[in-house]
């Protein structure tokens, strides 16, 4: 075991890029720099962002790219694969998040270098990286490398490393089960009052807040999610005490707008758009959805459970190992919608349950996703021969 005094971390986005896995990459840098590791973060430069800036005592290098995707991912490809050779002396580990294009790069100066070189998979089952990656040539080019340089990936969710240790195709990668840590000093529950003031602040009354935090995009199934809402609402002998909020953007917001005019779930729904700081929300939240058709291991289910919020989720991916049915959350069939409106049912019929819920959801973020167990656990892995 070796001592790891410094790591590169080489990530395409970062802060403030809003994103589970940018902020995944932060939160874990600043962890390794509360325990005396030094920590670099190369990525590219958007405009109006700094060359280089220090982030609580992260380092953040942004390599300068231009022109159409293709061209900018290849121009950041090869800057960080010539930066990581000019700078071997710097650095004891690189840590990639995302098995994207740098990813490459970094698997090659590792190759060249003799650095450990971890690349860490994002996505569930079917819209995994790995699954992407079959799906053009380039892609597979990138796999049969990886299994000729074999750098450690890691993997989010059983069920993804299942899937690659079970196919003789990918049997020559290397895999590692890993989690996503979440700080939960930072991301704590709030007392009864707290959560009262939490609604007031955001313009909600003490209605019981269901709370959706990611990027509005097919596989998160928000569409089907309102339909249901509507159903359950239009069931329900008087209107439900119940408010649905969703935060983040993506390529179906303007179709979720239209879907809540259409349904007339204005009265009981709204689009809050990006948020640079969740925990408002999550303070306010008492069950948090994620009826996503796939996913690896969500890091705002995450933050929410830290802040005691009950957990209201497809019983996919990372969910399937993170959420205890009936004790911290309810995990329904993404497919099945009379398994989801039962879900629903259960929280509008008896709000005491996201209180007990909530407290169970804490307990498991603490005791099994705890950014300072993470931390240990991902030093130990550096520091591996």
């Amino acid at each position: 075991m070796n001592a790891v005094r410094s790591v590169l971390m080489l990530s395409q986005t970062f802060h403030p890029a809003i994103g589970g896995s940018e902020r995944q990459a932060l939160e874990l840098s600043k962890s390794l720099v509360s325990r005396g590791v030094r920590v670099t973060v190369l990525t590219r430069q958007p405009g109006g962002l700094p060359s280089e800036e220090d982030l609580g005592g992260v380092r953040v290098l942004r390599l300068g790219v231009f022109g159409p995707r293709a061209v900018d991912s290849a121009l950041f490809m090869l800057k960080s694969f010539f930066w990581l050779l000019a700078h071997k002396g710097e650095y004891d580990a690189v840590h990639v998040h995302l098995a994207s294009s740098p990813a490459v790069a970094a698997v090659a100066a590792g190759w060249l270098t003799g650095k450990k070189t971890l690349v860490k998979l994002g996505g569930g089952r079917g819209v995994d990286e790995i699954t992407l990656s079959m799906g053009s040539a380039l892609g597979r080019l990138k796999l049969a490398f990886f299994r000729a340089a074999r750098p450690e990936l890691l993997v989010m969710n059983a069920e993804v490393y299942d899937w690659l240790k079970g196919t003789p195709e990918f049997s020559g990668l290397r895999l590692r089960r890993f989690r996503n840590g979440v700080d939960t000093g930072r991301y704590t529950p709030a007392l009864y009052n707290e959560k009262i003031n939490a609604k007031t602040a955001l313009g909600l009354d003490n209605s019981a807040l269901f709370l959706f935090v990611g990027r509005l995009a097919p596989e998160k199934r928000m569409k089907e999610f309102l339909e249901a809402w509507a159903e359950v609402f239009s069931e329900a002998a008087a209107p439900p005490q119940a408010r649905l909020l969703l935060v983040g953007g993506g390529p179906e917001e303007s179709a979720l707008k239209r879907a809540v005019a259409d349904l007339n779930l204005s009265g009981s729904v709204a689009l809050a758009g990006p948020k640079d700081d969740l925990r408002p929300y999550y303070r306010a939240a008492d069950v948090f959805i994620l009826p996503s058709i796939s996913e690896g291991l969500s890091n705002s289910m995450l933050e929410a459970m830290a802040c005691g919020v009950a957990i209201m989720a497809s019983r996919v991916g990372g969910a399937k190992e993170a959420v205890a049915p009936g004790v911290s959350g309810c995990l329904f069939d993404p497919l099945n919608r009379a398994e989801l409106k039962a879900c629903l049912k259960s929280h509008l019929a008896d709000r005491s349950l996201a209180v007990k819920m909530g407290e169970q959801a804490r307990k498991t973020a603490v005791e099994k996703y705890s950014m300072a167990r993470v931390t240990d656990e991902i030093l130990a892995v550096y520091g591996e021969n």
